[in-house]
């Protein structure tokens, strides 16, 4: 029987492992060897605000204000929550407020509304950012980065199915705006 999952956290590594599931898509893993990922895209992580807040309409975010901002962003329990922990620890800055949600959609609607700010792709809120309903900005001159696969245990051949499904999520994969932000509201693209 086949099976794909998608997730963002340690269940979908643990299924992989326990031979639960045959592929998975999602982040690469860290430290993993008995998985093998192949890269489907990249993109980066980026500050999204309502368009009415400060940052919005600077565009810019003033580094001495991060702390100062309330979050929303995603389940603590996810890789790109750790992801974000560790970005801003090397950076040496610390987020006071976080509130967690398991719900990307309502992250985006507390945003809007102008309740916090939130990390997220660009691709996960193209709609929004197109109708300029929620801003993108950078988190700062570093970025930050995750990369998108399809992963499976070590040594196992795909077969002609997941073959075909790797290959056109790879070019379903091309025409996510992965991240500048100023062209998706631009262009609508």
């Amino acid at each position: 029987a086949h099976c794909l999952e998608l997730s963002d956290d340690r269940e979908l590594i643990e299924a992989l492992l326990e031979n639960r599931v045959d592929l998975a898509l999602g982040l690469e893993p860290t430290h993993e060897p008995r998985l093998e990922f192949h890269t489907l895209f990249t993109d980066e992580l980026l500050f999204l605000t309502s368009p009415a807040h400060p940052w919005a309409v600077a565009r810019r975010v003033q580094r001495d204000e991060v702390p100062t901002q309330h979050y929303i962003l995603y389940s603590k329990q996810s890789f790109t929550f750790r992801l974000v922990q560790y970005y801003f620890r090397k950076e040496q800055i610390v987020l006071n407020t976080v509130f967690e949600l398991g719900n990307m959609e309502a992250i985006k609607e507390l945003v809007k509304v102008g309740m916090g700010v939130s990390i997220v792709a660009p691709w996960i809120a193209r709609r929004e950012l197109e109708e300029g309903s929620v801003a993108a900005l950078p988190l700062g001159r570093r970025k930050l980065k995750r990369h998108w696969g399809i992963m499976h245990l070590q040594g196992r051949r795909l077969n002609l199915a997941e073959e075909t499904f790797f290959n056109l999520c790879r070019a379903t994969s091309r025409s996510l705006p992965l991240a500048d932000p100023a062209s998706i509201a631009a262009t609508g693209t």
